[in-house]
């Protein structure tokens, strides 16, 4: 369970320091740790290269903390792809098309089959 730290009905600190895991959530709760709450993740798709990210801002009601859902851009998965807008993250070479398996090889800056499919 992810817990935050509440002072001041303002979230402090998001997640447990290691040194207190050991203790019960009455005491936590005591020393104005909060239990996070999910709350329902949005159904409608986000723009391409975006995901879904629940998290800040924070908000404290009743004796829980709640996040908000943020669509946020995507880490890129290797430094010669490039970003395009409306298409997200973009090899620098055009995959194949052919129905095929294929990963990305960083070093030779190609696709290639992956023959483990």
């Amino acid at each position: 369970m992810t817990m935050a730290k509440v002072e001041n009905d303002s979230v402090t600190e998001v997640g447990l320091p290691a040194e207190l895991a050991g203790y019960s959530v009455k005491r936590l709760k005591a020393m104005g740790w909060y239990p996070v709450e999910g709350t329902e993740k949005p159904t409608e798709a986000t723009d391409p290269g975006y995901r879904w990210e629940y998290g800040a801002t924070w908000s404290a009601e009743d004796g829980k903390v709640y996040g908000t859902w943020q669509s946020k851009q995507r880490p890129q998965p290797y430094p010669s792809w490039e970003w395009v807008d409306g298409e997200g993250w973009v090899a620098p070479v055009a995959k194949p098309d052919d129905g095929k398996d294929y990963y990305w090889d960083e070093a030779a800056q190609a696709w290639v089959e992956d023959d483990l499919g």
